[in-house]
This record gives C-alpha cells, sequence and structure tokens, in this order.
C-alpha cells in the first residue's frame, strides 16, 4: 500500500511539474542581457561580436589579424619579441595591467610598435610615463544639461556620429607634451572635449580612447555608429594586427548532459523544479529525527584587525607623496559632492569665494587650504609630517564645514 501511495505521488509531482514548465515558458518573455562582455563571441548587446566579424573588412584584405588571449607579463614579452612592428588592439571595459605588462607595451611601441586601447580607466603608471591625466565628464561641470539624448563624437578628419546612452564619458586632460596629439573628441555646449588621442613613443604610436561601448553590438549595428567606429579602427597603421581576446577559454569545455540541461533556459528551470520536487518528496517520506548538533561558534570578525595591519604595512613601507596626491584627490572630490562645485578650476579668487560662501569658512583659510592643495599636488616627495599635517589641516576644515 506504501509503494502504491508513493508512485500515485510521484506522478502527481511530475504532472506538476510538467505544467509548471509549460506555464513558465507560455507566460515569461526572454529576458536581454546587458552585461558588459566585451566578448568576441557574445551576440548580446554589449559584446564585440560585430566588430570582430567585422575587422577584416574594415581593415582590408591586406592586414594579417591574430588573437592573442593573454597579458600574462612572461607571455606578452615571449609574444612580443619575435614581433618587431604590428599593432595590439584592446577594446576592455577597464586597462588593469601592471607596471611590468604596461613597461613591456612601452618598450614595444618604441620600437616601432602600434597599441590600441579603447577602455574606461587606464593604469595610472601608463598616464604617468606618457604624462597625459584622466578624468569623467559631469554634466554641471560644464554647465550642461544633465539628460543629453545624443551626444556628437567627431574624428579630426571630419567624421561624426551621435551616440545615445553615453552621459558619463571619460575625457583626458593635461595634453602639453609634444609628441600628444588629439584625433578625437565629442562636443558639449561648444566645447571641444578630447577623449581620442595619439602619443608618440620612440618609434611607435599610442592610440588611447574612452568609451569602449562605441565598438559593441549595440552601437556597432547602426550605420551612422559602424561608420565611426570603423573610422577609428581604420587608424591602425600595421599589416599585422594582434586582437586581445579578454575572455577565451584555453581548454575546450566538456559537453556532458548536465551542462546541456543548464546552458538552455527551459531545461534548466525543469531540472531545479524537478530538484525541488524531489527534495519535498524526501522530506514527507521520512520520518522526522532529532539529532544532536554541534554548537559551532561564529567566526571572529577580523576586519578592523586586517585594515589595521594593511594600514600599518602601507604606512612603513608607502610613499608619503603618494598618499598626500590621495588625499588631496579624495578630499577634491568630497567638495565636489558636497557642494557641486567646479574643481577643475583651483586657481584664482572665484573658487575661494565660492567654497567659503558655501562652507562657512573664512575666505583667508579657503585661500590658504587651496594653496597647499595645490603645492601638494606637484610635489612627488613628501615627508610624513607634511602628511600629518595635510591630514590635520583637511580634517580640520571638515569639522567647520560641517562634512564629517
Amino acid at each position: 500500500m506504501a509503494m502504491k501511495n508513493s508512485g500515485k505521488f510521484g506522478l502527481i509531482l511530475l504532472g506538476i511539474t510538467v505544467l509548471i514548465i509549460a506555464f513558465i515558458d507560455l507566460a515569461s518573455d526572454k529576458q536581454i542581457d546587458w552585461s558588459k562582455t566585451y566578448d568576441q563571441r557574445d551576440k548580446i548587446p554589449y559584446g564585440l561580436y560585430v566588430t570582430r566579424e567585422e575587422l577584416p573588412e574594415i581593415l582590408g584584405s591586406q592586414v594579417k589579424i591574430e588573437d592573442f588571449t593573454s597579458t600574462n607579463y612572461d607571455f606578452l614579452k615571449t609574444f612580443l619579441t619575435a614581433k618587431e612592428r604590428g599593432s595590439l588592439v584592446y577594446i576592455v571595459n577597464g586597462f588593469y595591467e601592471g607596471k611590468e605588462v604596461t613597461g613591456e607595451l612601452l618598450s614595444f611601441v618604441e620600437r616601432g610598435g602600434e597599441v590600441f586601447i579603447s577602455a574606461n580607466n587606464f593604469p595610472l603608471y601608463l598616464m604617468d610615463t606618457l604624462g597625459i591625466k584622466q578624468q569623467f565628464h559631469y554634466p554641471y561641470n560644464f554647465n550642461e544639461v544633465i539628460n543629453v539624448e545624443d551626444r556628437p563624437f567627431s574624428l579630426v578628419d571630419g567624421k561624426t556620429a551621435y551616440y545615445k546612452d553615453l552621459d558619463y564619458p571619460g575625457l583626458f586632460c593635461n595634453l602639453h607634451t609634444v609628441n600628444t596629439h588629439i584625433i578625437g573628441y565629442y562636443e558639449v555646449e561648444d566645447k571641444e572635449i578630447p577623449n581620442f588621442i595619439e602619443i608618440k613613443r620612440g618609434k611607435g604610436r599610442f592610440l588611447l580612447h574612452l568609451e569602449p561601448l562605441m565598438f559593441t553590438n549595440y552601437y556597432m549595428l547602426r550605420e551612422d555608429n559602424f561608420i565611426y567606429g570603423a573610422a577609428v579602427l581604420k587608424l591602425l597603421s600595421n599589416e599585422d594586427v594582434y586582437w586581445f581576446d579578454s575572455t577565451f577559454k584555453g581548454t575546450v569545455e566538456a559537453n556532458t548532459p548536465l551542462r546541456v540541461l543548464l546552458q538552455n533556459d527551459g531545461l534548466r528551470q525543469a531540472w531545479y523544479i524537478l530538484l525541488f520536487g524531489l527534495i519535498l518528496f524526501l522530506l514527507f517520506k521520512s520520518k522526522r529525527e532529532q539529532r544532536a548538533v554541534n554548537v559551532v561558534e561564529p567566526e571572529p570578525n577580523l576586519s578592523k584587525e586586517f585594515a589595521r595591519t594593511i594600514a600599518t604595512l602601507y604606512y612603513e613601507s608607502g610613499n608619503p607623496g603618494n598618499l598626500i596626491q590621495k588625499k588631496v584627490e579624495y578630499f577634491l572630490y568630497d567638495i565636489r559632492t558636497h557642494f557641486q562645485l567646479d574643481i577643475l578650476q583651483l586657481e584664482g579668487k572665484v573658487f575661494a569665494k565660492q567654497l567659503s560662501l558655501k562652507t562657512g569658512v573664512s575666505l583667508e583659510e579657503c585661500e590658504n587650504l587651496i594653496k597647499l592643495l595645490l603645492r601638494y599636488r606637484k610635489v612627488r616627495m613628501s615627508t610624513d609630517a607634511e602628511l600629518v599635517e595635510l591630514n590635520k589641516r583637511i580634517e580640520d576644515f571638515k569639522h567647520k564645514a560641517n562634512m564629517l
């Protein structure tokens, strides 16, 4: 009798599972994946499938294109040593490479190579070496309307395209070296803001571009945006192009039955529902038994001790000048977010007066603090005493301005 009841219960459970799966498939719409993968195999909006497929057509049949799949220092050193010339192409969300890899790229460019990088962020070591800086565009810094439906991006050769949904693009600044040339910009209230630059170094050059989203499927499937993106890539000057495949997996994954189930949305839902139903079946079928449970003490929270240890190590072995630079930048960021002030123009009395009016701190004290910040911004080497002094001045100012 018990076996018959168990069989009936299993059939009922199976029928309910089938009905739930059918209802889910009929009622649910397939969701669009808006992940910013920058993967050349992805056909989702923010993949690079269109750009990679059209690259041979964009560059021409005489250009040889080869993928490389690692930025490991040893791999990159071996890979680049055998190549005197050529163009490396990186289209990534952030170019987060260390000093060793960046140094290898610098050596490659000095020998006559070309490196094209389109990213939202660049490593500080690379920018310091090339003598440039990067910022993000915020509308209130340019007296601009916050919601810009279409933003024009242009190249110096005259090609212009309008891009939607790029509210806060990046910009390059501090472009004073003779080897740096602006080759692309976007317009804000009749101002040309550089977002694409060429930096010549040795026998080669860097092409640095902000806003890699321009090369994703979402934009490259639009005619005007495709023409602009293709014009940017056509600036590559070598016949050997090496495309960085950031998400390549070196080993082929086994195509097991379970993997097939999990890769299909409907089958995956059915699998999970079936597992859930089996668990319920076992819970109802089994007898409840009381068992002794060992008391497990929670792990102590060592976050404060860890932070204190890291801070001590950084203080003992770090560079006070580097800490001062970060302290200044973070303080200016607080000023901007608290009082909506333009921190790009610190020199002169206009900023000091605005800061004094908004914070209630005397004009003289504001001017002295700004002079101190500007001085430390230009100094690379500093002492511990200067770091302590700057920290005290900033904390005193925050207390008076009710920023704490």
